[in-house]
């Protein structure tokens, strides 16, 4: 209960620290220098930079982010996963709020370094919401269902949505706002694949003799398979025991560390990175 607790204050906590630093990131260093984001912030700043240049009308671009997000949501609450959408409804809400608040302020006049600085805060902002079981609403809860649906990535959907807001930011205002978003939405991406170690694979080759005691424990910890290889021998004192082979996450390698030490002090582990599977972790 406690544990349960400490999560759900954390997710709080991570929910304000994405909103105040992707506002950050939004108001101080993309749009003083027309860098446009990716996804439905990105299409709800060309809209409103659209309509103020040919029609004179400004509106509020949080309120268009939040305002697109709203459908999404609702479908997220009934097709996802509810404790999934409540995080996500709270992260969009924070940063209607702090992108609402925090002025709009040019920090630096350089613009490539405005992409970079801006790009690092959201990509990090980003990444630390994925690491705990929510999103930023947007693109990714469309990610979500049609993953959900079809069991397809639609990634290239989303590489061609960015690259058509991108164009239409460069045909309209110049190709170097193009160049400069595009760099900016690719600093944002290696950031988020950096912070978010929940996608990040590791091979554990786990030798025991107590895996009779370990593998149902692992099993109800990972919710996926391991291969067990029986019967090898130890080269010191020629005794009996088992290898594990187990794919995990970076982010669990600590906590799985720790519960086979508790159950089995002599185990040998061996932790291989960058391993490729043709599934996904987590799936909502």
């Amino acid at each position: 209960m406690l544990k349960d607790q400490v999560k759900k204050h954390s997710k709080i906590i991570i929910a304000c620290l994405y909103a105040l630093t992707v506002s950050i990131a939004f108001n101080f260093f993309w749009l003083p220098g027309r860098i446009y984001a990716s996804g439905i912030t990105g299409f709800s700043q060309l809209i409103v930079s659209v309509v103020e240049s040919f029609l004179g009308i400004s509106f509020s671009i949080p309120f268009l982010v939040l305002l697109m997000n709203l459908p999404l949501l609702i479908i997220s609450w009934f097709v996802i996963n509810r404790s999934f959408t409540k995080y996500t409804i709270l992260a969009v809400l924070l940063t209607y709020f702090f992108m609402s608040i925090v002025p709009v302020k040019t920090i630096v006049t350089d613009p490539i370094l405005a992409s970079i600085v801006g790009g690092v805060l959201h990509g990090a902002s980003v990444g630390i919401t994925l690491n705990s079981d929510f999103s930023t609403g947007g693109l990714d809860i469309i990610g979500i269902l049609v993953r959900k649906k079809s069991g397809r990535s639609i990634g290239s959907i989303f590489i061609i949505f960015n690259c058509c807001i991108q164009f239409i930011a460069g045909f309209l205002y110049g190709w170097q706002y193009a160049f400069y978003s595009a760099l900016a939405v690719f600093i944002s991406g290696k950031t988020v694949d950096f912070v978010n170690t929940k996608q990040k694979k590791v091979q554990i080759m786990l030798v025991t003799e107590h895996s009779e005691e370990l593998i149902p424990m692992l099993q109800h910890l990972l919710k996926r398979g391991i291969t067990i290889v029986n019967n090898v021998e130890g080269g010191f004192l020629k005794e009996e025991k088992k290898i594990l082979f187990i794919v995990a996450s970076q982010k669990e390698v600590n906590y799985l560390n720790q519960l086979v030490k508790n159950v089995d002090e002599h185990a040998f582990m061996s932790i291989s990175p960058g391993v490729v599977t043709n599934t996904n972790f987590y799936e909502w």
